[in-house]
């Protein structure tokens, strides 16, 4: 999936960033650790923040659905998902589980991960993402209802700014249909979501 025209967009500008951190330490050895880096930068936002189309492609291409009568509470996770912020371009590492209650039609296990993975291939804010990973999955599994619930691990706050150690961690949720609408259901998801991430 290698886009060879943006990875040269990026090798132009990974090469001035280089070249502008080389400014800094004139005359010193280690200069030479440097070396390929512009060109390993580019394959990594290559690899890591793909084309709207590419995402679309390859949401339609994992994501089949099947029928089934299945009616009790689905809960996959927590699936750990890669991200970038999109204010500093550094790592986010998001725990995600999902809830559906199926309408009649059932997705392979590990398609959720899939899903929740393919979202995070593009420098996204985790308030936007949880929103956008829930919307993906009721739109194309269309249950009684979807919730996500998110933990995020933030490299813009662990290793700039304030500097705070990796467990400060921000959570989100998005429920949909009866998660939102019904107490009973938001519950028993909630309290299986804050068990699966918190019991390590």
């Amino acid at each position: 999936m290698a886009d060879v025209e943006f990875q040269k967009r990026i090798l132009t500008l990974t090469t001035e960033l280089v070249d502008a951190l080389k400014g800094r330490y004139p005359g010193w050895g280690g200069l030479i650790q440097l070396n390929g880096t512009p060109e390993r930068l580019a394959k990594m936002y290559d690899e890591n923040c793909w084309s709207s189309e590419e995402i679309e492609k390859e949401l339609s291409s994992q994501v089949r659905v099947f029928d089934d009568g299945y009616k009790g509470m689905v809960i996959i996770g927590p699936a750990t998902v890669w991200s970038l912020c999109p204010h500093h371009l550094l790592p986010c590492e998001f725990r995600v589980t999902i809830g559906v209650v199926p309408s009649g039609k059932v997705l392979g296990a590990s398609k959720f991960t899939r899903i929740a993975t393919i979202l995070g291939h593009r420098p996204i804010m985790q308030e936007t993402y949880t929103t956008e990973l829930a919307n993906e999955v009721q739109t194309r599994l269309s249950p009684l209802g979807t919730a996500v619930y998110v933990v995020g691990s933030h490299s813009c706050m662990t290793s700039r700014g304030i500097k705070q150690p990796r467990d400060n961690q921000m959570t989100t949720c998005a429920l949909q249909g009866c998660f939102k609408e019904s107490q009973a259901a938001r519950e028993e998801f909630m309290l299986s979501a804050t068990r699966r991430n918190y019991s390590e």
